[in-house]
């Protein structure tokens, strides 16, 4: 049955955790003053697919005592929303149409050296499930609270090329999310390459696989997209589509 596995593709870490929608990040330590440099990054990604799926996620990361483009102590706080729809196997119960919302407070640290960023998180999350009918076959129901956990990394191999990935796991219905994506430099750190992601929970598992773009800048804004084929293990093929967008200050 179609579970709430596919909203952790925002979190993406999402939120390295998943959520998370930071993964298409492109930036590197600035050779300026550190004072210059931006403290807080707000990261927003809107998540749809052909089988009924639509989510957004809201990111913040703040670096309390250094500048994001230094090594340093980060806090992330995430929310995330969506709604999906399914049919039960359950006899006389149809399709069900759910909600999900979740939100995580965690604390990591972030290493930034010359060519590559690696950071881990972790902290509490909560997560809530409704459905518009009940279904005995849905045991990701309810509200839970449990720990999320997460890495990060983006490292430029050459002058010309990047890699990035994202992957995080949460005790809340065993959800997991993983995101790896390479790139060719169209431009300065506009890269566009193919993405493979995966992603579920205890009932849930779904394949993606696509293509990015990452790294488009307008002023203090950063975008990103991406787009493909997934594969669903009880509804199988279908589209997924992902626009995500970074504010640093």
């Amino acid at each position: 049955m179609w579970r709430v596995g596919w909203c952790i593709a925002l979190a993406l870490a999402l939120v390295c955790s998943s959520a998370e929608a930071a993964d298409w990040y492109t930036g590197l330590p600035s050779d300026g003053p550190a004072s210059n440099a931006p403290r807080v990054a707000i990261d927003i990604a809107i998540d749809g697919t052909s089988q009924r799926s639509l989510a957004g996620a809201m990111i913040g990361t703040i670096a309390p005592f250094a500048p994001l483009d230094r090594t340093g102590m980060r806090i992330r706080i995430a929310g995330l929303g969506g709604t999906y729809s399914y049919i039960s196997s359950a006899p006389g119960v149809g399709r069900v149409y759910g909600t999900l919302a979740d939100g995580s407070f965690m604390a990591g640290y972030e290493w930034v050296l010359k060519r590559a960023t690696i950071a881990i998180y972790g902290g509490p999350e909560i997560t809530s499930n409704r459905l518009s009918e009940y279904d005995p076959t849905n045991s990701v129901k309810g509200t839970r609270f449990g720990f999320k956990m997460g890495v990060e990394f983006f490292v430029e191999p050459t002058d010309n090329t990047m890699l990035s990935g994202v992957a995080s796991y949460s005790t809340n219905n065993d959800a997991y999310y993983g995101r790896l994506k390479f790139g060719f430099a169209f431009a300065d750190h506009l890269y566009i390459g193919p993405e493979i992601i995966a992603l579920g929970d205890d009932y849930f598992q779904q394949w993606r696989f696509g293509g990015h773009v990452s790294g488009l800048r307008l002023g203090m804004m950063q975008l990103g997209v991406s787009g493909g084929f997934l594969n669903d293990r009880v509804r199988g093929a279908g589209m997924y589509g992902v626009l995500e967008t970074r504010f640093t200050f």
